[in-house]
This record gives structure tokens, sequence and C-alpha cells, in this order.
């Protein structure tokens, strides 16, 4: 019984911006998932405005940490390439599209972002 895992997708607003946090109950526990964008000085959008990422010199960076009664545990940070399988302890991330506007670089709205991400259990149950 092999197989892609069942991915469930994320709950990226990416019209809330970058940097971005959100809480997520999974497989009983209880994840923060924080993204930020790393842009180099003087790296230019395209001409819509957006940054297709992972690009040259511009990069997504993930956090997972599990909370814990002792605080939070890091699992990864780690920056995100389209379609990698990231592994965070239990947990099974997979990034499929990531297209950021400038404008929800530090900032809100609903400015064309797309950024989608999926989540899986590591083991089966």
């Amino acid at each position: 019984m092999s197989g892609e895992p069942a991915f469930l997708p994320l709950p990226i607003d990416a019209d809330e911006g970058f940097p971005q946090a959100f809480l997520l109950a999974f497989l009983g526990a209880t994840y923060v998932l924080s993204f930020y964008v790393n842009i180099a000085e003087g790296t230019a959008p395209d001409a819509q405005g957006f940054y297709e990422l992972p690009a040259d010199r511009a990069f997504m960076v993930l956090t997972v940490a599990r909370q814990s009664v002792d605080g939070p545990v890091i699992l990864t940070r780690r920056k995100l390439v389209r379609q990698q399988v990231v592994e965070a302890g239990e947990l099974l991330l997979r990034f499929t599209a990531m297209k950021v506007a400038r404008l929800n670089l530090n900032g809100v709205g609903a400015h064309g972002s797309v950024v989608k991400g999926e989540v899986a259990p590591r083991w089966a149950s």
C-alpha cells in the first residue's frame, strides 16, 4: 500500500500579506506556521508587480513549530521550493504556487498574490 499521502490544503490567505502566521490543528496537535518573503535589495518584480518564488535573490521561508506545554518546538525553518516536499516532524508540507505581489510584502489587500500549500501526515496511521 504505497502511494502519495493524502494532502489537505493549508489555510494560507495571501491577501493578508507576508510575513504571515497561523495556527494549524492537525494530527491531535497544534502547530504555528510562519511565512516570510526575503527579497534582495534592488530585485524588481515582474512587469505586473509580482515575484514568482523562488527566484534569483528572492524566496519564501517557512517556519513550523509544534505547540507544547513548555512552549513552541521548532520542527523546521527552510526556504521553499515549489513541489518539493518539506518534512517537519510528523508533517509533510508541499507548496504548489508562490506568486506574491509587491504590494503584499508587509501589506494587506487583494493584489492578486497566490500562495498554495498542502499538509499531510508524514507516517501512515
